[in-house]
């Protein structure tokens, strides 16, 4: 950037004077990294769409970031489930429900995808 120049206004603050060329040349990496952020965005929007990310609403985020809850319990209250329900759904004993959402219990791989599963969520967001 060899042809940029910093003068002072007449209030003494510094400007910078750029030549129209390099003034191009940024304002095309500008449009440059919206454009790359706009595909972003439609591609996360169709992946929304199509089912392929969970959403969290925000009482799932505050009740694991926050409080302190297992995502596993967080999701199920969320859902309006009792442990029991839950269980049903994954087809998993009550009591594995119950120590994974207290952390006194390991949940397996199977286990997550089985509650995730009934859940009508991605197993990742139950990882904690």
């Amino acid at each position: 950037m060899d042809d940029l120049q910093i003068i002072k206004s007449p209030k003494g603050e510094e400007m910078v004077v750029l030549s129209r060329r390099e003034y191009d040349r940024l304002t095309h990496l500008a449009y440059d990294e919206d454009a790359h952020d706009g595909a972003l965005a439609t591609a996360q929007i169709q992946k929304i769409k199509s089912g392929k990310t969970t959403l969290i609403p925000e009482a799932v985020v505050v009740a694991i970031a926050v409080k302190g809850i297992h995502p596993v319990l967080a999701w199920r209250e969320y859902r309006g489930l009792t442990a029991e329900q839950l269980a049903k759904k994954a087809k998993l004993a009550r009591t594995t429900v119950s120590q994974m959402e207290t952390g006194k219990r390991k949940g397996t791989v199977a286990a997550y995808k089985a509650i995730a599963k009934a859940l009508g969520i991605s197993v990742e967001s139950l990882i904690d």
